[in-house]
């Protein structure tokens, strides 16, 4: 006799017509068994379940004539279908056609009941196609601009749109701001002399990773600061630029290689030399990438020659899939090393943080916030030796912006960068024509800049511990005019207070201003500067609040914050989702970005080893942003 198994634990099994016995296991595990009168009873507690209409008695009637057999399987067949209506069909067992062949039996006058029953099964089939239609062919390359991410809505996080707001502030405006040079003084600035090493030991390598990241994300546009000059997405801007014109500056435009340890965003030749120096660690690794696409040529994908592609095609397909590639590489440091260190995870451990956990196929793509802007900002993480450097290079900047306020002229930045080049990069003419430079390296006549001092810079920036972001009074001096400027900022596009960020994240609000900071004299000036703790500031609440005792010790908001977003940056990028798939990146390119697994899924260690290998020991590689001296 035929038999089905439901939810809930009932089990249906059909005797003879006349017969039906329920079997129903509640959950103290009790069965009860009752005799029904056979299957006019069960049929009708079908028609019960399914909401079938009392008009329709006729049609249940007129059903129950069909042959035995036939109204076992229309029985069977229905209770699947409604009770088991979420689990994988298994359409070997012809549901759908015992159900049409039953139905088809039925007499003329019956099309209401037939519509009742095959209404449920149209849906599927309607909803088997999901709508609006989220992916193309021939949209699975970014594009230079980052218009496209979302084929929806092709414009969100596009370079040069406006920033998002994540927060709409409804509290009154305040009137009486304090002059915001007095906050720099009272709350951000590093007192001379002093330093306050990061209690877990972090070095300024992670933070030479976080510039990049945070240039990836955020470029204002001066004339403009509503503007976003770079796109929303985790894409590698710095290195492959905005937009074509950019992109192109620094393509070979032959077997999709760029050129040598090159990159677009000018900004990051006025950071410290690590910034630069793991960027050509990137821009290497596209190459290493391009080189191994050609040499594997998966089914003849990159071939060139009659009825296969022109060398312009050839090099458009090795040069966007080795970006995918390159792309996916970043993402695995940033899931597997540096959200870790965020998160306090043991080197040692296997843990991980999957920020895709529950990702749906994106829709409406990512664009950056403002409020964001400032939780990136970690300028009191610097370490010792970059901020004397760092102070020499600002007082460039301020002897320009001087001569600026008395000529009424643009800051010439063109003689502020011959000037720092003379002083800090000491690049010869030929130098600076072969590409961005990096303070202190020299490139050679390939273009290159020499390994040793790659590797050099990138060791020093291993070895130096920076220091903690939290607690106020630890940004250096030398960066006043930037956190003037960021104040500045913030009240000119109406950013919302500390409190209602905080509001906004489902956080209990400060309500005392010994809440924000554990230094007294840092909530002493909150309470004259600001007089309640609602009235603060975002930005400076962020930079002034006391630090988790655990993990990076991120100030609590900033902490949680940057979790929120990082999952948001991930899950709304098509590029990390539905098209991060080896048909798009090749069966090679997908496996190399998904690290080793003997260092627990990382890809640092496979990168560092292919592009400058020596540089980092193999117990070094397993802990890369906390300085030997803490391990």
């Amino acid at each position: 006799m035929p038999s089905i198994s439901l939810k809930r634990n009932v089990s249906v099994n059909l005797t003879e017509p006349d017969n039906t016995q329920i079997s129903d296991s509640s959950s103290d595990d009790t069965k009860v068994t009752k005799r029904r009168p056979g299957l006019k009873k069960l049929f009708s507690s079908v028609q019960t379940f399914l909401g079938v209409p009392a008009s329709t008695d006729a049609v249940i009637k007129e059903t129950l004539n069909l042959p035995l057999e036939k109204k076992k399987l229309f029985l069977v067949t229905a209770l699947k279908s409604f009770i088991d209506r979420n689990q994988p069909i298994n359409d070997r067992e012809n549901e759908f056609e015992t159900v049409i062949d039953a139905l088809s039996t039925l007499k003329s006058g019956n099309q209401e009941f037939i519509n009742y029953i095959t209404k449920p099964l149209v849906t599927q089939f309607y909803n088997d196609i999901p709508k609006p239609y989220r992916s193309y062919v021939g949209y699975n390359f970014r594009s230079a601009d980052g218009s496209g991410n979302s084929v929806v809505l092709p414009d969100v996080g596009k370079a040069g749109t406006c920033y998002a707001r994540t927060v709409t502030s409804f509290a009154h405006t305040n009137t009486n701001l304090p002059d915001p040079q007095v906050v720099f003084d009272r709350l951000f600035k590093r007192p001379e002399g002093y330093f306050d090493p990061h209690p877990a030991g972090i070095n300024m390598l992670l933070f030479s990773m976080a510039v990049i990241i945070t240039h990836d994300l955020f470029n204002s546009d001066p004339k403009n600061p509503t503007l976003n000059r770079t796109t929303s997405y985790l894409d590698l801007s710095p290195l492959y630029g905005n937009n074509e014109k950019e992109q192109h500056s620094i393509r070979t435009m032959s077997k999709g290689f760029l050129k040598p340890d090159q990159w677009v965003d000018k900004r990051l030749q006025f950071q410290p030399a690590g910034v630069g120096a793991l960027l050509v660690v990137f821009s290497r690794n596209h190459n290493f990438i391009a080189q191994k696409l050609l040499e594997i040529n998966e089914n003849g994908r990159f071939t060139v020659g009659p009825n296969s592609l022109t060398e312009a095609e050839q090099d458009e397909q090795l040069f966007q899939t080795a970006r995918l590639i390159n792309g996916g590489c970043y993402l695995n440091i940033i899931r597997r090393d540096y959200i870790r260190v965020i998160l306090g995870a043991d080197a040692t451990s296997t843990f991980n943080f999957d920020p895709f956990l529950g990702a749906e196929e994106p829709l409406y793509g990512n664009a950056v916030s403002i409020e964001f802007n400032f939780v990136y900002r970690w300028h009191a993480a610097i370490g010792q030796e970059d901020s004397a450097w760092l102070t020499e290079v600002m007082e460039l900047y301020e002897k320009a912006s001087e001569e600026s306020l008395k000529t009424g002229n643009p800051v010439n930045m063109a003689k502020v960068f011959q000037e720092f080049n003379d002083l800090f990069i000491h690049a010869t003419p030929e130098e600076l024509q072969l590409g961005n430079a990096i303070a202190g390296l020299h490139r050679g006549q390939d273009g290159k800049f020499v390994d040793a001092g790659l590797s050099q810079t990138l060791y020093h920036k291993y070895e130096q511990v920076a220091s903690r972001i939290g607690d106020g009074l630890n940004t250096p001096a030398a960066l006043k005019h930037i956190e003037v400027a960021g104040i500045l900022q913030g009240r000119k596009l109406q950013c919302c207070t500390f409190n209602e960020f905080r509001a906004k994240l489902n956080l209990s609000k400060l309500t005392r201003f010994e809440d924000f900071s554990t230094i007294p004299a840092v909530q002493q000036a909150l309470k004259e500067l600001y007089k309640t703790p609602d009235a603060v500031e975002l930005y400076p609440g962020l930079t002034v609040e006391k630090m988790k005792p655990a993990g990076m010790h991120m100030p609590y908001t900033m902490g949680r914050a940057i979790l929120s977003d990082a999952v948001n940056l991930l899950q709304n990028d098509r590029f990390f989702i539905t098209e991060n798939t080896p048909a798009n990146l090749t069966n090679w390119g997908y496996d190399y970005t998904q690290g080793d697994p003997a260092c627990a899924d990382r890809v640092s260690p496979l990168l560092f080893k292919n592009i400058l290998p020596g540089v980092f020991s193999e117990k070094e590689l397993d802990n890369l942003f906390t300085a030997p001296q803490n391990p």
